[in-house]
């Protein structure tokens, strides 16, 4: 099938009801329109001013989160992965995330993650792998500031993270000179960030337990090649000016699907994963991959060959039954969570999704 132009995302948005649960107040569909024209296939995101509901609430922090161009819009829900450890004068951009809970859930690639230890910056060695007390990992996420009377300015809150879930084995290298080696299950992982203040909602993205089949139309926006982040070595305030978030947006055809390759190992990228034909720039590794022309997300970005329209995807479906279980809470995973808890994810049901 071909792929149909312009792109979209059907983006929820959701809020806090009076007994509590969360809830979907409205649904609309985003069109993913080039900053300068170009490529349709990959470009830098801009985008018209939207609303995203006719109907907000009388709370500033909530309207002003639901008004603005495209791209910032989109950056409510997909997120950079950003490192630094306390005194350095630069924070490390390494990844890409999407959210998808109200409570701040997210998911990235398990790579990503594990970035601090295995390029040696930011964990020890001191009694198994562990990161380091004072790395700060998490994301950025921007909102509307107060700047004087009745204006506002773009500006960043870091989520630290505060629990992470990646599957696989340190294995152990009979050679001295060689570290120890993390064996992925998938690429696929979790991580959990705390709410956001005053009881308003992150703003999730819709997954899908259904994969991608050859031929699908393929998209995933990320921040492809975000340059590290200039800050204040003393107060870990951006210093740089110039600094904004550059969300890109690539998409291709799913070419195949390899749903048995955590037995097979047909491909290195590991677990149930497919290929598809999109330019993916470093920095946007667990970005999201939607299927369902943008309704759901299917996957993550695992891996990318430079300069190539190559790429290869971890699948979502399987990896949402895999355990997160935590000291007194057993038997929970994304797919428990999506399915029995109030965690404010959606649950998208149709043909095709």
């Amino acid at each position: 099938m071909d792929i149909e132009f312009p792109l979209s995302i059907l983006k929820s948005v959701w809020s806090h009801r009076p007994d509590g649960r969360w809830a979907i107040s409205n649904l609309k569909s985003l069109t993913l329109k080039p900053e300068k024209p170009g490529d349709d296939r990959y470009f830098l995101l801009g985008g018209d001013f939207e609303l995203m509901t006719n109907r907000p609430n009388r709370q500033i922090a909530d309207a002003l989160s639901l008004f603005g161009t495209t791209d910032y819009l989109m950056q409510q829900s997909i997120v950079p992965v950003v490192a630094w450890n306390e005194g350095e004068s630069a924070i490390r951009c390494i990844g890409t995330a999407s959210i998808i809970s109200c409570t701040g859930y997210l998911i990235t690639a398990a790579h990503v993650l594990l970035d601090p230890i295995e390029a040696g910056y930011g964990a020890t060695h001191i009694g198994g792998h562990q990161y380091r007390k004072d790395l700060n990992f998490g994301v950025l996420i921007p909102y509307m500031a107060p700047a004087g009377g009745i204006y506002f300015a773009k500006a960043f809150r870091f989520f630290p993270f505060q629990k992470m879930w990646v599957w696989g084995d340190w294995k152990q290298s009979p050679l001295l000179h060689e570290d120890d080696r993390w064996e992925y299950l998938t690429d696929v992982a979790v991580c959990k960030i705390r709410e956001m203040p005053n009881g308003h909602a992150h703003q999730p993205l819709n997954m899908s337990l259904n994969p991608f089949v050859p031929g699908e139309a393929a998209y995933s926006l990320g921040y492809a090649e975000l340059p590290n982040i200039e800050i204040n070595p003393n107060t870990s305030v951006i210093s740089d000016r110039s600094f904004s978030l550059n969300i890109y947006v690539t998409a291709g055809k799913v070419l195949q699907t390899f749903p048995q390759n955590h037995i097979a190992r047909e491909v290195s990228t590991p677990g149930p994963c497919f290929d598809f034909n999109a330019r993916v720039p470093g920095k946007m590794s667990g970005a999201p991959v939607f299927g369902a022309q943008g309704a759901v997300i299917r996957g993550v970005v695992s891996r990318s060959f430079s300069g190539e329209e190559h790429a290869y995807g971890s699948m979502l479906g399987p990896a949402m039954a895999l355990p997160m279980d935590e000291p007194e809470v057993n038997g929970q995973s994304l797919r428990s969570l999506l399915e029995r808890g109030n965690e404010g994810m959606s649950q998208v049901h149709g043909i095709g999704l």
